[in-house]
């Protein structure tokens, strides 16, 4: 009977960590179903889903993916995953693109996802960085059917004080239509199309 896991591996970058990991699926007979990996501030960060045909030990898979690399290097986390069917968390929501940028301070992540945890908006993509004294942010977010864009444009910008934090929520095809995303800089860029 077929089983699915869910694999995560950390450890410091470098070349070939993504070779090694699936060629322990393929070679457990696993096939990759869904693979997000970045690296970040020298770490790599990797998830995947992945099916195997016949019965898989969770902790076998895991040596196998640890034997990939130097002793101790890659920390390693199998676990089954249990959901049939992947169900929204968020029932008929749709997809916004929120993007906040500004002086760089402790807890402006902490604000933005309390306020969005208060508002039952699902975070399903994160990503921020410091370049310098600014800090942006950029996240895919699922909003509810119920929830009124305006009011909640002025919500998340009135975070912060008038000015000081520069913050757009925009669905997600608006966005994709009016940006460009260079995810080949140094750093994630954002570009206006216009």
């Amino acid at each position: 009977m077929p089983k699915d896991y869910v694999i995560s591996v950390m450890s410091l970058d470098r070349v070939g960590i993504v070779a090694g990991l699936t060629e322990a699926i393929l070679e457990l007979n696993g096939g990759i179903e869904a693979i997000s990996q970045t690296v970040l501030k020298g770490y790599f960060t990797i998830i995947v889903t992945a099916r195997f045909d016949e019965e898989t030990d969770p902790q076998a898979l895991a040596a196998a993916v640890r034997d990939r690399g130097g002793p101790g290097e890659l920390e390693v986390c199998v676990q089954e995953r249990r959901v049939a069917a992947p169900t929204p968390v968020v029932p008929r929501a749709q997809r916004f693109i929120l993007t906040v940028s500004g002086p760089d301070r402790k807890g402006v992540i902490h604000r933005i996802s309390s306020y969005l945890a208060s508002r039952n908006i699902n975070v399903e993509d994160l990503y921020a960085y410091r370049e310098g004294p600014r800090f942006v942010l950029l996240a895919q977010v699922q909003v509810p059917p119920d929830q009124e864009l305006e009011r909640l444009q002025m919500d998340v910008a009135s975070l912060w004080a008038a000015g000081d934090m520069e913050v757009t929520l925009q669905h997600e095809n608006i966005f994709l239509a009016t940006n460009n995303i260079d995810f080949r800089s140094a750093e994630f860029g954002i570009r206006n199309s216009e």
